[in-house]
């Protein structure tokens, strides 16, 4: 693995693969591992680069009285993007999805093509959900940011982790999910939290991200919680070049569940992108969708 040096800290991620450049960051909890069904078989037609958010994987621990969180990964992302060099098609899942949300309205705001197109998956840009008319989804999540908060401010990380993940999974899938990803969810249950304070105190509604003119898709799960559909449903209102793929039976965490309908989306979307960028190659499909025998760890 590369490194990327920050101001404090410092970020780990692959970088691998020749063609156009494709970035898949994962979600809380997890690592660039998330994305190993996708980056080995992408890896034969495009640049591959994923890495591990900060707090995660082998990048550096997310110190307990951490500072910005939102503005710590927004710099890590902006950073790599840099270093690639060339437009970048970006993959990502549920935090990390909104953390390059943030990236690419950053981008757009200074102009240029770096960010060549965004695939997202149930991005958690919550506070989008600010808004009167949102009042019922922005209670929602709020009241388990909270509970998951002063579980960790009181130094109980199992409770924050059952708040978390009670609501991503539901209590009983997350009771029953195995125990070394319960053991990883609790070790770094405090960056979540700092996650959640992090999205809530960023100060735009989704008229700030009208400047964002790439292809966009944007992913949802029919059994999905309401809050992150809804977010789904005020991008799409507002991002001019964005889609919405729907896949069915499928929740927050279809990048672990649903590998194949996932890869299937992101090849698909590569493709359209591609089409719209006549100086890129396009990419080949495949007649096949991706293997789904890679196994993670982590869930999410």
């Amino acid at each position: 693995m590369k490194t990327l040096q920050l101001a404090r800290m410092r970020a780990r991620y692959i970088d691998r693969g020749t063609g156009p450049a494709v970035l898949l960051v994962h979600c809380s909890s997890a690592s660039h591992r998330q994305w190993s069904f996708l980056a080995d078989n992408l890896a034969s037609r495009y640049r591959v680069v994923a890495p591990d958010l900060l707090g995660y994987g082998g990048s550096s621990p997310w110190p307990e009285a951490g500072g910005a969180v939102v503005d710590n990964d927004l710099d890590l992302l902006v950073k790599l993007i840099d270093t690639i060099g060339e437009p970048v098609h970006v993959v990502a899942h549920s935090y990390g999805a909104a953390a390059c949300l943030e990236a690419a309205r950053v981008k757009a705001a200074i102009g240029g093509d770096a960010i060549a197109s965004l695939c997202l998956v149930e991005p958690v840009a919550f506070h989008l959900l600010k808004a009167d008319e949102e009042q019922t989804d922005w209670r929602t999540i709020s009241r388990v940011a909270h509970l998951c908060m002063d579980g960790v401010a009181a130094g109980s990380r199992r409770r924050a982790a059952n708040a978390y993940m009670g609501f991503w999974l539901g209590p009983l899938k997350w009771r029953l999910a195995p125990r070394r990803f319960r053991r990883e969810v609790m070790r770094t249950v405090h960056k979540v939290a700092a996650e959640f304070r992090g999205m809530f105190d960023i100060g735009l509604s989704p008229a700030d991200y009208a400047g964002i003119s790439c292809p966009v898709t944007l992913v949802q799960g029919t059994r999905s919680p309401q809050p992150a559909l809804r977010v789904v449903d005020l991008l799409a209102e507002i991002l001019g070049e964005a889609r919405t793929e729907t896949i069915e039976n499928a929740g927050h965490m279809s990048p672990f569940t649903h590998r194949s309908e996932i890869a299937r989306i992101v090849e698909h979307h590569l493709h359209r992108a591609a089409k719209r960028q006549p100086e890129c190659p396009e990419a080949k499909l495949p007649t096949d969708t991706l293997s789904t025998r890679h196994k993670c760890a982590n869930y999410g």
